[in-house]
């Protein structure tokens, strides 16, 4: 492994001073953490470009004002106001050819140093073609782009996924052979119908378990072609959640996997799920993924600046076996915080429990999920409102088939890289730039991640707490007597059964 001596040592806050930085994928949630570091602790670093479309009626301009508000910036607001006017939106579609971008706005990043590709469809159910377009087209475009305008580029970074050959129960930290040709896939993908591609899926895939880890696989190979030409460095992230230390703990911004799951859990409206209660998930803290990234770039950039471009650099970002978390404790940890710090659109009790019998599952998801959905969405329409419990359920439903694949399967992540990525820091950098994991992501972290939950996705302030709590206990004592009532009249029946004969 090179190395830097310590006379010829180039810091990280020194790698990124004055450097113009290009990302894709800003707007999401690893790319809001991302900015918000870099503009935090590389306070000299240059102009930060962030490729970005107008969307339901905002402008880029807009759009930018929107991320730059949200409460992940508040710390940066605090420490470094000015920092924030380093952004700049710049008019993009990762779907298209030259990613979308206007001329003048290409010669823009020839004085870009390092470079992003953060931008993918996160959606496993998206149709062959789409993912193509969102995942291998605009890896490829990305490259063209910077290979024939930024003359300067010290390291570009590919963010894949760790599940990027899913059919790998231990993942090292290496490319694993292409499934296809990419670049003839491509050639399809211009040539069929979205119904023939995904006609074609399974054979082209050799039966992937969903088009975004297929394409996501074969953007990789994208990076491995392009490895002589330009800087390259792969991140593989697994399950990427909440933050767990900045800049805030228990930052999130969406309802992906697992958080969705505990919010709809802590709502009262989830009540089971399919998947075997002591396998683990494999969860990597958003903060710690953003570092790995960051640091990936300045090592390409750095130490390995004149290094071979043969094999091309991947980090897996990820936890070892041990620290990953079983779904059952995760689940029972989560009811635990629910109670203690409930919701205050809680529509019942948070309960029920995973289990591996399809047939039990089936069963308790008609009688504890459709049918109270079904009945409540009539209540709700006799009083005159628009129902919503059952397009939910749906919905929900629809989200479990998609992660079901992942959720019944275990993977173990090789992180040697990713690790030995802090033992080449100084003292200063490891300070701003290194992380600590602890044994457990159970504890403080998920603790932590549902204050967060509560006040900025569920929208819920600290003051309705109080609130919340009385009408949880009102809920639970409703409960015991619906309860005791139906435990009385089963009594009462079977008595009857039983000794009517002799009366």
């Amino acid at each position: 492994m090179a190395t830097q001596s310590g006379s010829n040592y180039e810091s990280v806050t020194e790698f990124y001073a004055n450097r113009d930085v290009f990302l894709t994928g800003g707007t999401g949630f690893v790319g809001k953490v991302l900015i918000e570091k870099l503009l935090r602790s590389c306070p000299d670093i240059g102009r930060v470009f962030v490729l970005m479309r107008n969307k339901r009626g905002k402008t880029i301009e807009g759009r930018a004002a929107e991320l730059l508000s949200c409460p992940l910036f508040d710390r940066l607001r605090k420490e470094n106001s000015t920092a924030l006017g380093k952004v700049v939106p710049v008019f993009g579609d990762i779907t298209q050819l030259r990613l979308g971008m206007y001329a003048e706005d290409i010669q823009r990043l020839s004085n870009v140093s390092v470079a992003f590709h953060l931008a993918a469809s996160v959606r496993f159910d998206d149709p062959l073609k789409e993912a193509i377009k969102n995942n291998i087209c605009s890896t490829q475009e990305l490259f063209e782009l910077l290979k024939l305008t930024a003359t300067g580029l010290r390291a570009v970074v590919h963010v894949s996924t760790a599940y990027s050959n899913p059919e790998n129960r231990y993942v090292e930290e290496k490319l694993y052979p292409p499934k296809y040709d990419w670049k003839k896939l491509l050639q399809a993908a211009d040539r069929y119908e979205s119904q023939t591609l995904d006609a074609l899926m399974k054979k082209l895939s050799h039966n992937s378990p969903n088009t975004y880890t297929y394409t996501k696989g074969l953007a990789e190979q994208v990076c491995n072609d392009y490895r002589g030409e330009l800087p390259l460095a792969i991140v593989r992230p697994s399950v990427v959640l909440f933050t767990i230390q900045e800049p805030m703990a228990g930052w999130v911004d969406n309802f992906n996997g697992p958080t969705g799951m505990l919010v709809s859990a802590g709502l009262g409206i989830t009540r089971t799920a399919y998947l075997r209660p002591k396998n683990r998930i494999n969860i990597i803290p958003v903060d710690v993924v953003v570092k790995t990234i960051i640091l990936a770039a300045w090592k390409r950039g750095t130490i390995d600046r004149h290094a071979s471009s043969s094999p091309l650099p991947v980090y897996n970002s990820a936890v070892t076996y041990e620290q990953s978390l079983e779904y059952q404790e995760m689940l029972e940890r989560g009811k635990e915080y629910l109670y203690e710090v409930p919701f205050s659109r809680t529509l019942w009790i948070p309960r029920g429990a995973p289990t591996d019998w399809i047939a039990f599952y089936y069963f308790k998801l008609f009688f504890t999920m459709v049918l109270p959905s079904f009945l409540l969405d009539l209540l709700i329409r006799a009083l005159g409102h628009k129902p919503f419990l059952m397009k939910l359920q749906v919905k929900i439903h629809g989200s479990e088939l998609a992660l079901r694949y992942f959720v019944r399967n275990e993977w173990e992540f090789e992180t040697t890289q990713m690790n030995q990525l802090l033992t080449i820091l100084d003292k200063q950098d490891r300070k701003t730039f290194g992380w600590y994991m602890p044994r457990s992501m159970t504890g403080t972290y998920l603790e932590h991640a549902y204050i967060t939950i509560r006040r900025y996705l569920v929208k819920d302030s600290d003051d309705t707490i109080p609130y919340a709590k009385r009408k949880l206990a009102r809920m639970i004592l409703v409960d015991r007597i619906i309860q005791l009532i139906v435990c009385s009249l089963m009594v009462v029946a079977i008595y009857r059964t039983t000794f009517a004969g002799n009366l």
